[in-house]
C-alpha cells in the first residue's frame, strides 16, 4: 500500500469566506473538485447530523462547512444533494435545527431523507456480509463524506469512518448495535461499511471540535483545521495526531491497522498543506476505554460487565422525554412512575446510545474500580 495524502489547512473561524477558501485549498491539493465528480455528475454530501442541536454546540458538521463543500462541487458542475440518517429526529427537522437546511436552501441544493433502505450484499466483508443502506447512498455516483471531529463514548473517537454509520437506514442502526455490541466487532462492521461505500472523498470539520464526554455533551474545543483525503482511515489518524492522541487508542483505527484497511502510521501518510506541528494541542481529553475488549477480559464473557463502564441516569436532570428508551437497541430502559428513565444493567449491552442521544445530558458513563483497572491494563 502506497502513501496516503491528507490535506491539512488552517481555518480558525466559521466565517463563510474563510471556510470556502480553506475547503477549496484542501481539495485543490488533492486534485480539485473535478477529480471527485463521477461521470453521471451526481454527488451526495453526507454530513454528521446526529441530533437536532444548534451549530454552536459542535455536535453536527457546521453548516458553513457543508455549504462550502456543496457549493464547490455545484460550481464544478456536479448535481449535488445532501443527506443523513440522524440518531434522533428526522432528516429534515434535524437539518433545520443545525442550520444545514438554510445553508443548502440558499444554494438551491436539496436535502434528501435516508428513510428508504435497500439491502446490499457485501461478500468481501470481514464480519458483515449485508447492509441496509439508504437509497440515496446507492443512487449517487460519488459520496463526499463530511464529518465532525468529536470524541465518542463507545468508539472513543468519531470522525470520517464513524460518520458513514449514518448511511445505514433508520432503525437498522439499532440492529447493528445489537448484533455487533463489542467495540472490536462494531469496528470491523464500520470498516466493512467503509469498504462497501468507498467514499470518493472525506473531509473533517475540526475548526471547532469536541472532546471529553462526546459525541453530544462534551467540551467545545477549538482546533482550527479543515482536513481532506480519499482515505477515511488516514484522515482520522491525522486528526488525532493534531491533538496529540495515538490512533490505536481508537478501536476502529486499531482494527483497521490489523486488517490493512487504510493507513494509520505517520510513515504511511503524506500530510500536505499546513504542518501538524502548528496545531499544538496537548490537553485534548479522549474518553478512557469504556469496555474491556481484549485479552483475558474478552475471554471471560460472563464477568466482562464488571470491567466496563455503565450508563447512569441522573434523575435530577432527566425530564422524562424517553429519547434514551427510543434509542436503546435491547430495550433496557423503562420509565419510572415519576417519568424518570431507569436502566436495567442486566439487559444493557453497553453501546451507550442512551448517553449519546439524551438531549439533556442526564446520562453519564460510570466507571467503577474494576472498570478503571481494566482501562489501565488495556492502555
Amino acid at each position: 500500500m502506497g502513501k496516503t495524502r491528507v490535506a491539512l489547512i488552517r481555518c480558525d473561524s466559521y466565517s463563510g469566506e474563510k471556510v470556502v477558501e480553506s475547503i477549496k485549498a484542501a481539495i485543490d491539493l488533492l486534485g480539485g473538485a473535478q477529480a471527485f465528480i463521477p461521470e453521471d455528475r451526481t454527488v451526495l454530501i453526507k454530513p454528521n447530523m446526529l441530533s437536532p442541536y444548534a451549530p454552536s454546540r459542535a455536535v453536527t458538521t457546521h453548516p458553513e462547512v457543508v455549504a462550502a463543500t456543496a457549493g464547490l462541487f455545484k460550481q464544478a458542475g456536479a448535481d449535488v444533494i445532501v443527506g443523513d440518517s440522524p440518531g434522533r429526529g428526522d432528516t429534515l427537522s434535524v437539518a433545520e435545527k443545525c442550520g444545514i437546511a438554510s445553508a443548502c436552501s440558499s444554494l438551491g441544493i436539496p436535502i434528501v431523507p435516508f428513510e428508504d433502505g435497500v439491502s446490499v450484499k457485501h461478500p468481501a466483508g470481514h464480519i458483515c456480509k449485508e447492509f441496509i443502506l439508504a437509497r440515496p447512498v446507492l443512487e449517487a455516483g460519488s459520496l463526499i463524506n463530511v464529518a465532525k471531529m468529536k470524541t465518542h463514548g463507545f468508539m472513543t473517537y468519531t470522525g470520517a469512518v464513524k460518520n458513514l454509520f449514518g448511511c445505514i437506514s433508520g432503525l437498522q442502526k439499532m440492529k447493528m448495535h445489537l448484533r455487533y455490541n463489542d467495540p472490536d466487532a462494531f469496528s470491523q462492521m464500520l470498516l466493512d461499511l467503509l469498504t462497501l461505500i468507498k467514499p470518493r472523498l472525506s473531509l473533517v470539520d475540526a475548526v471547532i471540535a469536541m472532546d471529553g464526554d462526546g459525541p453530544s455533551h462534551g467540551r467545545i474545543r477549538p482546533v482550527g483545521a479543515i482536513l481532506a483525503s480519499d482515505d477515511a482511515v488516514a484522515i482520522d489518524a491525522v486528526s488525532l495526531r493534531l491533538v496529540n492522541c495515538d490512533p490505536v487508542q481508537v478501536p476502529y483505527l486499531r482494527v483497521a491497522r490489523d486488517l490493512g484497511i487504510g493507513n494509520t502510521k505517520p510513515e504511511e501518510i503524506e500530510i500536505i498543506g499546513d504542518s501538524p506541528e502548528n496545531f499544538h494541542i496537548t490537553d485534548f481529553e479522549i474518553p478512557p476505554a469504556t469496555r474491556a475488549t481484549s485479552g483475558i477480559f474478552k475471554m471471560i464473557k460472563g464477568i466482562r460487565g464488571y470491567f466496563t463502564a455503565h450508563p447512569r441516569v441522573d434523575p435530577s436532570i432527566c425530564v422524562g422525554c424517553r429519547a434514551c428508551a427510543a434509542s436503546c437497541p435491547p430495550q433496557a430502559i423503562k420509565m419510572s412512575t415519576d417519568a424518570k428513565a431507569i436502566i436495567d444493567d442486566k439487559t444493557c449491552i453497553r453501546c451507550f446510545c442512551c448517553h449519546e442521544m439524551c438531549p439533556e445530558g442526564a446520562i453519564s458513563l460510570s466507571r467503577g474500580f474494576l472498570a478503571r483497572l481494566a482501562e489501565r491494563v488495556l492502555k
